[in-house]
């Protein structure tokens, strides 16, 4: 930062009064598009996949002709419900969890093998000419 606490721009100082106008300026909400409303209102997480599980999104969300995440989206909610209607299968996945070695967390979840199958069968499908991962 230089000595007087103005950001310089390309050698030249913003000039004070307008530095000070967009400080105190205040947001025009209702000039908002709606999309930008939104998104504004959405949040964003990171999460550590396994690369073939990203895949397997990409190639199911291409086949839902939709993005990749809306189509995460739509499984975590469904995982979600069956969680809470206590799905056989999902119970099951969650009873052969492993005591994990870290102090920030008790478990280490581990994915049934018929599921890891499953997701490497979509992460092989081969995505049309154009289509971005």
């Amino acid at each position: 930062m230089s000595k007087n606490n103005q950001t310089r721009i390309s050698g030249l100082r913003p000039d004070p009064a307008i530095a000070d106008l967009l400080r105190t300026s205040v947001e025009n909400r209702a000039a908002l598009s709606k999309k930008k409303k939104l998104d504004r209102a959405r949040t964003k997480a990171t999460y550590d996949l396994d690369p073939a599980l990203q895949d397997a999104f990409t190639a199911l969300a291409k086949e839902w002709d939709t993005s990749t995440s809306q189509a995460v989206a739509l499984c975590l909610a469904y995982a979600l419900d069956a969680y809470s209607r206590q799905e056989k299968a999902l119970i099951a996945a969650l009873e052969e969890r492993e005591v994990t070695r870290t102090p920030r967390f008790s478990w280490n979840l581990v994915i049934p093998e018929a599921w890891q199958a499953q997701v490497r069968t979509w992460a092989g499908k081969k995505l049309p000419p154009g289509w971005r991962k």
